[in-house]
């Protein structure tokens, strides 16, 4: 079928416990000055950076504990369908403040890019219309700051204590904290020393089971629950204690898939799928649990929604007040049937040449029965060269070079454990079909019959049976993408992936602007 041709960051997000939330109790005696606001609603938007689907004890994960997510599932409204628009931190978040589609924001498209000012973002509106806006740790990252003068996501803050003792009396507010947990690097082992049990692991069909890799997803469970058990209950019981609880949109969510191979950087339902919750006791039934598809880019035109504020019309997403205000659980919305991704470029990869820098863009289309996926470049690397940023001639990886150097190789899956053993391993028969799947070529459409193969193991979009599915899906995808202009869309246009980054080597493309993280 033709279709219309249209570092490592895994190695700067170290965070020290000295660095982050204060502790409750210090929190719990923030701002017991400030009047509770009985109008419209305050704003607590708790973002996991990497942590994705299923990943929480209440959705039958019998490993991690996440008893301040589980908590928001049981007061508010869980969201089972909801999806990322990109698998890569800093388009999925330019996606998030904007209420767009990451190819719509120009340079916002690309990790290590930036959001350009004239796209708006709702910190901006809501400060504009009354409210107290601010951000702790990771905001809009990593890229830089381009024409604007603060962070898409508003004036930073050390803590949410700090945000909180300035905020003004009776002032409602809106507040974004971005952990940087369960991002890697891990310290190895850390999982387990705390108690995780490794045997009780289930590693999905997707990887190869070894200890290491148990070990490793272990390590990621632990960080999931610093985010859970520490920052996220911390800011919780801060609101609590405020005795504004009920009258604040708490949303709890992560910005793209978990950081394991075939998950994050991949528009796999493992590197889009996102857990979802959004408790306002003030407005919203709880314990209910929807199954419209929504995307996180309808978190901007919904806070906007809630507090009163005009819509701009270049957001492409939709608010999710309805679905917010809805009594009953399952499918609410009869049109929310479906939900679109992509991706341009995450890490600088270099050409097989290596002459210039490239991405691996994709769109796809997620319904309830199939999930299509389109490779405009199949013939590039799926997960970046095999060579990396190697020196020409340099003897192959090491295990630990690939555990904690992400340029080293397949530079668009992050430097782990995982990755190493996966690597390392290929050519082992019983490892090679699911390392080729990670790291090699893929073909330029996919299709995956979700009710036989959930896991997207068994690519069908070439089985003539599934030929009217095929059509149907990619014309339905290549027409919202032309809606939505979509620059693959449009001949002529500029390929996203080309524009400048950050993190390039390469002087024609590196705009040298101060990187914010």
């Amino acid at each position: 079928m033709k279709h219309l041709r249209i570092r490592l960051p895994s190695n700067i997000y170290i965070h020290f416990i000295a660095l982050i939330l204060a502790s409750t109790t210090s929190l719990l005696h923030a701002a017991d000055s400030v009047q509770p606001n009985a109008t419209r609603p305050n704003i607590l938007f708790l973002l996991a950076d990497d942590w994705g689907w299923p990943h929480a004890s209440c959705l039958n994960d019998t490993v991690v504990k996440t008893p301040t997510f589980d908590r928001l599932v049981k007061e508010g409204v869980q969201f089972v369908n909801a999806h990322s628009t990109d698998p890569s931190c800093s388009p999925s978040r330019a996606s998030i403040l904007t209420g767009q589609y990451p190819w719509r924001l120009n340079d916002g498209a690309n990790l290590f890019g930036y959001l350009p000012a004239r796209f708006e973002v709702y910190p901006d509106l809501l400060e504009k219309n009354g409210y107290f806006v601010g951000y702790m740790l990771k905001g809009y990252s990593p890229g830089t700051l381009g024409d604007r003068t603060r962070n898409p996501a508003g004036n930073e803050y050390k803590d949410f204590e700090t945000f909180l003792k300035q905020r003004p009396a009776g002032q409602p507010f809106c507040f974004w904290l971005g952990s940087h947990h369960p991002h890697r690097p891990y310290q190895l082992g850390i999982g387990v020393a705390h108690g995780l049990d490794p045997n009780k692991v289930m590693v999905p069909p997707y990887l190869p089971d070894s200890p290491e890799i148990r070990s490793d997803i272990c390590d990621y469970y632990y960080n999931v629950e610093y985010f859970d058990q520490h920052e996220s209950a911390a800011a919780v019981a801060a609101v609590e204690h405020l005795g504004e609880l009920d009258n604040t949109i708490i949303v709890m969510t992560g910005d793209n898939g978990w950081p394991i191979p075939r998950g994050k950087t991949t528009n796999y339902d493992t590197g889009t799928h996102q857990t979802l919750a959004i408790r306002w006791s003030a407005r919203i039934t709880p314990g209910r649990t929807v199954t419209d598809f929504v995307s996180l880019s309808d978190l901007a035109p919904t806070f906007l929604d809630a507090a009163g504020i005009a819509i701009p019309s270049a957001m492409t997403a939709k608010s999710l007040m309805p679905l917010l205000l809805a009594k009953g659980s399952g499918q609410i919305d009869p049109t929310r049937d479906h939900v679109l991704a992509g991706m341009e470029r995450h890490t600088d990869r270099e050409s097989d040449d290596g002459t210039h820098y490239q991405g691996y863009p994709r769109r796809d289309i997620v319904t309830k029965d199939y999930h299509y996926i389109i490779n405009f470049h199949p013939e590039r690397w799926v997960a970046g060269n095999p060579k990396g940023f190697q020196v020409p001639g340099a003897a192959p990886a090491t295990f630990e070079q690939l555990s904690n150097l992400t340029g080293i190789a397949y530079s668009d899956i992050d430097a782990s454990p995982t990755k190493a053993w996966i690597v390392i391993h290929r050519a082992d028969p019983n490892v090679k079909p699911l390392a080729d799947a990670i790291l090699g070529h893929h073909p330029d459409c996919e299709l995956y019959d979700l009710r036989k193969d959930p896991y997207e193991l068994k690519n069908v979009a070439k089985d003539p049976a599934y030929a009217d599915v095929v059509n149907d899906l990619n014309k339905r995808l290549m027409d919202e993408l032309t809606a939505t202009a979509d620059p693959r869309t449009q001949a002529g246009s500029v390929e996203l992936d080309t524009l400048p980054s950050t993190q390039s080597k390469n002087p024609k493309t590196n705009t040298k602007a101060p990187v914010i993280f």
